[in-house]
């Protein structure tokens, strides 16, 4: 409902979890995607293995866990360029999705100067923040 809502104003849009390029033929442009596949197949071979499975697993592009939705018609050749260069940083590994200095929306340092955090930092999970120029609280 997001997505089509959205594009219905005019917006263009990213989507999360599934490829929702459908919902948003001319405005869609990309989404994170959740593997399950990948992850549930891992997890059935270490059982048959009878390897113990971890109760808090973590990964993300390079280890398969996520993929990203194909890039639609309102990516420009040059976004397009600069995304396949980032996906590649990514997949090597030698990207960090959040560098410092990063603000919260209080004054506060959400991600130090010189701090980077990847794609799957445990950091993360505890966003309890908005970033500098956002307007509200999370609570």
């Amino acid at each position: 409902m997001v997505v089509e809502t959205a594009a219905g104003r005019g917006a263009f849009v990213c989507g999360y979890h599934a490829n929702q390029s459908p919902l948003a033929p001319e405005k869609y442009l990309t989404g994170a995607e959740w593997a399950w596949g990948n992850v549930y197949t891992d997890f059935v071979k270490k059982a048959q293995a009878g390897e113990k499975l971890g109760n808090f697993v973590r990964g993300g592009l390079k280890d398969g866990f996520v993929k990203m939705s194909p890039l639609g018609p309102g990516v420009s050749a040059e976004a397009r360029t600069k995304f396949d260069a980032t996906l590649a940083d990514m997949m090597k590994g030698s990207f960090s999705v959040f560098k410092g200095p990063i603000k919260d929306n209080k004054g506060g340092d959400a991600v130090t100067a010189g701090q980077a955090l990847a794609e799957d930092a445990i950091e993360l999970e505890s966003m309890a923040y908005l970033v500098e120029g956002v307007v509200g609280s999370t609570s």
